[in-house]
């Protein structure tokens, strides 16, 4: 059937396609509604419209101009046949409207002047398109776009949020019923907000427990209104008189209330190194959360380390925050929105993002990242980013803007009398004579104390030096008279340096190890301080080096499934190792088997022979395939029943057409070698059915395995890892295993028709091998844990790192050497980094 019979109108479908006449209630009307109202209050026609578009400047760098085409912008505004637009062209036709206005002196209505309240409009759209039935795969996809790790290859550079290209079965017939739009009900988004916001909740709190900070209670660090007007908006900007705006982190309650008071609920938490800006950041969120429940509707706060953005992949903060939604927080798609939950949540303004650590972005991503933020943010747009103030103030510098109607805070110095108030609530009540000397000189210490009490101040002066000097010497067998030591600690500098060598042998000694689950701060197995020290050197000096451009180091994020990629684990060599130990395997299991088969006089030659060639044959297609392990990301899949409405099921559809496939395979096999119908037909029957009844079973089950529950837990690093251990687990074995009925059927009930049982056998034994194997490991997209494997081998054999990476990092975790933020590891601090970064260890003697 021709394009112009096919589809009404004459044309088949493209992008930006018609999708038949609309009602009222589609929500393509009333956005072409608004583009339209927005070129008359522009006071410009169609054709003038064309020909101004050439010339406007692209909102990313480096787009070239694009002319919008009459049809083009027809399309956009038509009240009877509204397409649904890129979005390239709705940023083309809104920035030349606006300009054309701001030329003319033409004043526009508010509600059509504002870009960004443009760009939540079409966001909007798509959300609601994903509830058109009977175009659902079609707008679905746009959601699902966003959470790709892997952004779509587009040539204009255009955000991941573009509607995609349509499939080529749209470019059929349109049913003559057409149902409106169904929009996401207010309490399915109402009740997805609250799944995230229990996994949030469950994350942090058990990561400040692992924290200690509320043990005994949050060090008292003052934060006051920055008083450099250049890092803050105009004052007009701003939430009325927000001068008098103070914090303390031991009343985090009282700075809620002042976030919650503000106009616009924006927040910028600057400091020094060690200043405790993420704290302030994580008590925040777990005070906003906790009071959720008193302020309906407010967004979940959730934190995130805003050097993962990459602002090239997702243009838009709502794109990022979307697909790291999906991949932090799979329980969400249990929820009644599905997979589509992590893009309205982010959309739809349902998420309060708390951005940690812009100053871990080189120098040039930090002004594009608060760019992006600018061009995200809409009216009411709510935004949390900590920063260090010294790389922050630059990145305003250079890109001539701050956060819009941010509020920017700043830490005073710890006073040395708070520091030496908690140091004595974290000892003993008669803490001894050498902590009685410290405790009394540090709390009189002057602002320029000389000598070791000025060193103690010096360092007590920012949360993390108090820290550490709690970590290594408030312990029973700690001596804390050497702190008085005027030749080993003349300043401060020294004091730091000694601490942070002290601490993973602090640390060890003062946390023995236990298997209770309870015990959330002790490892579960015994370390060598020495080791240790060794193995997390090497991790900080991999993620620091090679530097970035301005000499910041390359990443603060230990992710465990990038390990493959940034060492360079899954080379061509390996490659071929890995294809050559299948290829062997195949070889030498066609050998024995044939061997036994058929007698090993004569040799077996042909058995060897067919094993090669199998093997061989399935070791290049697996050694081509794990080219990509190293960059894919990890997956998901989680085998246990609780929680869950149902259990594996039984997929008929798909086990009924893999059936079919292996019964005609073996009819026509069969059908060259075997002289018998009957024999034929039973052979295919036999097979189809076995094969069909495994698919069946092991579609239904893979299926089960990776639809998360709703009591699924927040992703930790250990969860997403053992998340994707299960899902390469669960591909292995039922694809696999179908795989290996396909083959091993088919060629042996060949073999067996046409030579004895014995070499049928033997014959799908080899065919099963091949075709399971290659199956079990080729299928798929996410094959992040194979690469660990490979990575931690190899690293294991050639600088001596553990061969169970991730129980030894699960340990630091526990030791307080690492925290986590979501599914990836960062030190501590990231002084720690660069400290055990800067000073290589060699591996201890004795061992691995």
């Amino acid at each position: 059937m021709s394009g112009a019979a096919g589809h009404p109108g004459g044309r088949q479908r493209g992008k930006g396609e018609v999708l038949g006449v609309l009602d009222d209630s589609d929500p393509r009307l009333p956005f072409a509604r608004r583009l339209r109202a927005l070129k008359d209050a522009a006071a410009v026609s169609v054709r003038d419209l064309e020909s101004a578009s050439a010339r406007t400047p692209r909102r990313r760098t480096g787009q070239p101009p694009l002319r919008l085409k009459r049809s083009t912008i027809a399309g956009m505004i038509s009240e009877t046949r509204p397409v649904r637009p890129e979005q390239e062209h709705v940023e083309v036709f809104v920035d030349t409207c606006l300009r054309i206005a701001g030329e003319s002196g033409r004043p526009l209505p508010a509600e059509l002047s504002e870009p960004q309240a443009w760009d939540t409009a079409y966001r909007e759209l798509l959300v609601r398109l994903a509830g058109l039935r009977s175009d659902r795969r079609q707008a679905g996809e746009a959601a699902r776009r966003l959470q790709s790790p892997d952004p779509p290859a587009t040539g204009t550079g255009t955000s991941s949020v573009s509607a995609p290209e349509p499939s080529p079965r749209s470019t059929r017939p349109e049913r003559s019923r057409r149902t409106g739009p169904t929009a996401p009900a207010a309490d399915a988004v109402a009740d997805a907000g609250e799944v995230l916001a229990g996994l949030v909740d469950q994350q942090w709190r058990a990561e400040a427990r692992l924290r200690s900070l509320a043990d005994p209670d949050p060090i008292p660090v003052r934060w006051r209104l920055t008083g450099d007007d250049r890092l803050m908006d105009h004052p007009a900007n701003l939430t009325p008189d927000p001068s008098p705006l103070t914090a303390s982190s031991g009343d985090i309650a009282a700075l809620a209330g002042r976030f919650r008071a503000m106009g616009r609920r924006r927040l910028v938490i600057l400091g020094g190194p060690g200043t405790g800006k993420t704290t302030l950041a994580v008590q925040l969120l777990l005070e906003l959360l906790a009071t959720r429940r008193d302020h309906a509707e407010e967004p979940v706060p959730v934190l995130l380390p805003v050097a993962d953005w990459d602002t090239a992949a997702f243009p838009l903060l709502q794109d990022w925050l979307a697909a790291r939604l999906a991949q932090d927080y799979p329980a969400l798609r249990a929820t009644g929105l599905g997979s589509e939950a992590p893009v309205i949540l982010a959309a739809r303004g349902h998420v309060l993002p708390v951005l940690d650590g812009l100053d871990e972005l080189p120098a040039a991503a930090r002004v594009t990242v608060i760019a992006a933020l600018n061009r995200s943010l809409g009216a009411t747009d709510q935004l949390v980013v900590t920063a260090r103030t010294h790389d922050y103030r630059g990145a305003v510098e250079r890109g001539g803007d701050v956060l819009t109607s941010a509020v920017v805070l700043e830490p005073d110095p710890l006073d040395p009398a708070a520091a030496a108030g908690y140091l004595r609530r974290c000892l003993p009540v008669r803490p001894g004579p050498a902590w009685e000397r410290i405790l009394t000189g540090l709390a009189a210490a002057p602002a320029a104390e000389a000598g070791p009490i000025g060193a103690l101040a010096g360092v007590a002066a920012t949360p993390l030096g108090l820290w550490l000097l709690r970590a290594v010497y408030v312990a029973p067998d700690a001596d804390p008279a050497a702190l008085l030591d005027p030749v080993r600690f003349p300043g401060p500098e020294a004091l730091r340096a000694h601490l942070l060598d002290r601490l993973v042998a602090a640390l060890i000694e003062t946390r023995p190890p236990s298997r209770h689950p309870g015990d959330v701060f002790r490892p579960r197995r015994r370390h060598d301080p020495d080791r240790v020290r060794y193995v997390l050197g090497y991790l900080a000096h991999h993620l620091t080096h090679p530097r970035n451009a301005d000499g910041t180091p390359r990443t603060r994020d230990l992710a465990w499934w990038r390990l493959a990629g940034t060492t360079r684990a899954v080379t061509l060599m390996v490659r071929l190792a890995l294809g050559l130990v299948v290829a062997l395997t195949i070889a030498a299991v066609s050998l024995i088997a044939t061997g036994l088969a058929q007698g090993f006089t004569p040799f077996p030659v042909h058995g060897l022979a067919y094993g090669l060639a199998f093997g061989l044959t399935a070791g290049l297609v697996i050694a081509h395939s794990a080219r990509s392990w190293a960059r894919q990301p990890p997956g998901f899949a989680d085998l246990r029943p609780r929680g869950r409405r149902s259990g594996p099921s039984f997929r008929p559809v798909r086990g009924l057409l893999s059936g079919f496939g292996a019964g005609l395979a073996m009819v026509v096999m069969m059908w060259l070698t075997v002289d018998s119908i009957v024999d034929v037909l039973v052979a295919g029957i036999c097979s189809g059915l076995a094969v069909g009844l495994a698919h069946g079973f092991a579609a239904g089950f893979a299926a089960w395995a990776e639809a998360p529950s709703p009591e699924g837990r927040a992703g930790t690093p250990l969860a997403s890892w053992r998340a994707d251990r299960t899902l390469n687990l669960v591909r292995a074995a039922t694809v696999g295993s179908t795989g290996a009925l396909m083959g091993g059927l088919a060629s042996g009930l060949a073999a067996g028709f046409t030579e004895t049982p014995a070499f049928g056998l033997a014959v799908g034994l080899v065919y099963a091998l091949t075709f399971g194997v290659t199956a079990g490991l080729v299928a798929g997209r996410h094959h992040a844990w194979t690469a660990y494997l490979i990575a931690t081998a190899r690293l294991a054999l050639t600088v001596g790192l553990p061969r169970e990476l991730m129980s030894f990092l699960d340990d630091a975790h526990r030791l307080g050497l690492l925290r986590a933020v979501g599914p990836v590891y960062q030190f501590r601090h990231a002084e720690l980094q660069d400290h055990l970064a800067a000073v290589p260890s060699a591996p201890p003697a004795g061992g691995r």
